[in-house]
């Protein structure tokens, strides 16, 4: 990794003339796949090129010929030994700071289907991977999947419902290697019942899916409020709601957020939940009530679950005011049109879900529909692929750096 908030510009840009000459333009003119170049990733690229252009493995080329590849050689081997001298201090400094022994989750929900899930799941996938990052895809949409299909697959052998009906072993028997990067997990959503998958299976699903030999992990969820969908929702480390401005979509985003909060608070004692050996009955049963309306007049809010929790279980109220501070969801607005009241959407939700339910919904970014979007999906490319400098590769782009300040 390189730190470049350290460098000076003219380091910057020699780095970048560099990483031109061992990758691509393209990739030297990307900031976040220069600030995530391994030491590894760096060795492969320069022995790919030395194979290509050492001199020593060209006698056959004419003199004329082999003197531009051994120009070209001491260009690349000089590329190599400038980038090495700074990935090298960095990885030095990161080697004392303990590594995660398991990928990082990102889950896309929505509860509404045709809001784009599956497209950006499939484009962020490939960003990631473009930028270094060993990444999977999981399709969770069991109902519908279509995940494949944005990754210019129309058909899948292997699927992850292979796994759950036992007819292979783990999670790596049904991974694919997709042609644009990422390794992703598809499912078929014509097996009648697909998504209806009992709790003790899911739980070892979401097990098996922390322990796949991965960085990255990006689930791909339905659109709906099942509480599968939800469970896999809250497993994440990142979870992204997707809306569109039409009103349909962004009150399904927000009931979305609402049930994943309850679900959440409602699990706070489950088996596997760190709390379970502290189950309250009561407690338990307080929550319950205050997350399940009785009736339609009657609207259950947090902000009325802490005063009874603070009046009746005060010594729980570190733990709800703890649960509903962990639950940071991100807000995506999809299909962003020229006159789209994009902002009416995000301050709603960010104001309902402030005074309802007593979290932050955090903005993330904006996609607009481009005509680069709908022609790249028709032609079963992504888009991030097919218009690697368009308006939706830059707005992708961005998110890394929200998701990751720090860095990835």
């Amino acid at each position: 990794m390189i730190s470049l908030q350290e460098l000076s510009s003219q380091e910057i840009s020699q780095i970048r003339y560099a990483c031109a000459y061992l990758f691509s333009p393209e990739l030297a003119r990307n900031t976040q796949f220069i600030k995530n170049l391994r030491l590894e990733s760096l060795r492969s690229a320069f022995r790919k090129k030395a194979k290509q252009y050492h001199p020593d493995l060209n006698n056959g080329a004419s003199p004329e010929l082999l003197k531009i590849r051994q120009e070209r050689f001491i260009k690349i081997n000089d590329s190599y030994n400038i980038v090495k001298n700074y990935v090298s201090k960095q990885e030095s400094v990161q080697a004392d700071i303990p590594k995660r022994d398991y990928p990082e989750i990102i889950a896309v929900g929505g509860a509404k289907g045709g809001i784009g899930k599956s497209l950006f799941v499939s484009n962020f996938g490939i960003l990631l991977s473009s930028v270094g990052k060993l990444t999977t895809l999981i399709d969770l949409d069991l109902g519908g999947a279509n995940l494949h299909l944005y990754l210019g697959e129309t058909f899948i052998r292997n699927t992850i419902n292979d796994f759950l009906n036992k007819n292979v072993r783990s999670l790596s028997d049904v991974t694919n290697k997709s042609r644009y990067g990422p390794w992703f997990i598809g499912a078929n959503g014509s097996e009648l019942g697909a998504g209806n998958i009992k709790h003790p299976r899911k739980l070892k699903l979401l097990k098996t899916i922390k322990q796949l030999d991965t960085e990255y992990v990006i689930m791909d969820l339905g659109g709906d409020t099942s509480y599968n969908t939800l469970d896999f929702f809250l497993a994440a480390d990142h979870q992204i709601v997707l809306t569109t401005c039409e009103p349909a979509a962004y009150l399904e985003a927000y009931n979305f957020i609402k049930v994943s909060l309850y679900r959440k608070l409602n699990r706070i004692f489950a088996l596997e939940s760190k709390w379970n050996t502290q189950r309250d009955p009561e407690l338990a049963a307080i929550i319950k009530k205050a997350t399940h309306a009785g009736n339609e007049n009657e609207t259950p809010t947090i902000p009325e679950l802490i005063r009874i929790v603070r009046d009746s279980k005060p010594e729980y109220i570190n733990l709800i005011h703890q649960t509903l501070k962990n639950f940071n969801p991100y807000l995506i607005v999809n299909m962003v049109n020229v006159g789209s009241n994009y902002r009416y959407v995000i301050n709603r939700i960010q104001e309902v879900a402030k005074r309802l339910l007593c979290i932050d919904v955090k903005h993330l970014c904006n996609f607009s529909f481009e005509h680069e979007v709908k022609n790249s999906t028709s032609q079963l490319i992504p888009v991030i692929t097919k218009y690697p400098r368009g308006a939706f590769a830059r707005q992708m782009n961005e998110i890394i750096t929200k998701l990751w300040p720090n860095g990835m």
